[in-house]
């Protein structure tokens, strides 16, 4: 056994130096093999294979002439295990029976989230929206006395009131323009935007006439009052508006670690992987809030000179506060979902003027003129608060689709139709404890560059 294991020894070690002279002289005979600037596929005789960790004492069969010799995985590999740089593009040439068909679906162009999400330092956004606004506080306004009052409540059979009809959906928009500065220690993105939110402006025309075309109608704001009382016909418009500024620091998470595909072309590329993206939002926010309110009396065939009457309430709010928020975001490869809420503790700087005219020089109902104006302020306590449900389609690497529904509300306000003094008889007639609620749809578009 010894004598065969010696002869098999010296037989390897002989046919290691017959193999070192025949490459040495095809060396000689052959030209400079060409530089390779990827990994090459190595055929070795036999089908061995060579492992980097063979011991150098032991005999290892020749690679073919003309193949260079592999480096050990140790060394065109990266700590990861991933192929190292500049070697991507080409890890393989497929063997002849491995060649991939023409027409076979390659994999995805790279939509990594270092390229693809955010990538430009500055970004924005526009939204259209289609926001309808609450109805006003209930509060009586014109009696048709001709129905008399009801022996049960005490109340007329018959008022209008300012509560009315729903307004019609009015459009607005939402400017975002924001600039990136840069990721934190904990590779987190910080930016700065500013938000414009508004632009929804909000009308509404009522009227009614006395029973049979009569001069039936009063106000229960005054029943005294020359001009507003047994009066034909009766009109009231209503306006309102909203807009809001904000000016905001956004702290938000990235995505974690793309992952590193493979395409059947044997190239690599990289896609990000879905991930929850929260954010924190936090920046001063001014909204103002005006409204409008007129009420108009007449007798049909009566000059406005001999009967008449006009009362007009406006309202101005400002509230300064400040925005405390987030947004969380499931970001997918190509779509994204999620929602944003802020909320905006705030001082309200209100005020209020009121305007009164009116006259009777007929003979019927009380008679006379009445004339008065007002004007009051008042600081108080007032909030904003809005919440969006969002969802998205990256369309390009710097533009997105988006449509949501938003929710909106104000409180803590000066409303007209909560400032009623026909009779001014109150010196302090604001009242600062109204709110609106706004909703509806949003959509429009989010771009970088």
């Amino acid at each position: 056994m010894a004598t065969l294991h010696s002869l098999t020894v010296r037989m390897l070690a002989l046919l290691a130096i017959v193999g070192a002279g025949v490459r040495s002289h095809a060396a000689d005979a052959a030209p400079e093999p060409p530089e390779f600037g990827a990994i090459q596929q190595v055929a070795y005789e036999g089908d061995i294979v060579l492992d980097p960790e063979t011991s150098v004492a032991e005999p290892i069969p020749a690679p073919l002439s003309n193949a260079p010799i592999i480096a050990p995985r140790s060394v065109i590999q990266d700590a990861a295990g991933m192929p190292a740089a500049g070697m991507v593009e080409s890890v393989s040439a497929p063997l002849d029976g491995m060649f991939i068909d023409e027409g076979f679906d390659e994999m995805p162009f790279e939509a990594s989230s270092g390229h693809w999400f955010s990538s430009g330092g500055w970004y924005a956004g526009g939204e259209s929206l289609w926001m309808g606004r609450s109805i006003n506080n209930r509060r009586d306004i014109v009696v048709d006395a001709a129905f008399g009052v009801d022996p049960q409540t005490g109340q007329p059979r018959v008022a209008y009131t300012t509560y009315a009809q729903p307004f019609n959906v009015a459009p607005g928009a939402r400017a975002t323009i924001g600039k990136s500065l840069g990721r934190d220690y904990l590779d987190r993105d910080r930016s700065i935007e500013f938000v414009y939110y508004g632009g929804m402006t909000y009308s509404e025309v009522s009227s009614w006439n006395g029973v049979n075309g009569g001069n039936s109608l009063v106000t229960p704001l005054n029943l005294l009052a020359p001009g507003f009382n047994e009066a034909g016909t009766y009109l009231s418009t209503f306006n309102s508006d909203f807009n809001s500024y904000e000016w905001n620091y956004k702290l938000r998470r990235r995505l974690g670690r793309d992952k590193v595909v493979m395409s059947p072309d044997g190239r690599w590329t990289k896609h990000a992987e879905r991930g929850w993206l929260p954010a924190i939002i936090i920046g001063p926010r001014l909204a103002n809030v005006n409204e409008d309110f007129a009420l108009i009396s007449t007798r049909p065939g009566v000059p406005a000179d001999e009967f008449g009457g006009r009362y007009v309430i406006h309202t101005s709010n400002w509230l300064l506060g400040l925005n405390l928020g987030g947004e969380l975001i499931s970001q997918n490869e190509f779509y994204y979902w999620g929602l944003r809420g802020r909320a905006a503790p705030s001082l309200t700087f209100a005020d209020t003027t009121q305007f009164a005219a009116g006259i009777n020089t007929t003979g019927t109902g009380p008679g006379g003129t009445t004339s008065f104006s007002d004007a009051e302020t008042k600081t108080a306590a007032g909030f904003i608060g809005d919440l969006t449900l969002f969802a998205g389609w990256n369309i390009t690497p710097n533009f997105a689709f988006q449509v949501g529904y938003d929710f909106l509300w104000v409180a803590g306000m000066a409303t007209a139709t909560r400032q009623f003094n026909l009779d001014d008889r109150d010196n302090d007639a604001i009242d600062v404890g109204g709110q609106t609620f706004y909703n509806g749809l949003s959509f429009g578009f989010n771009g970088s560059w």
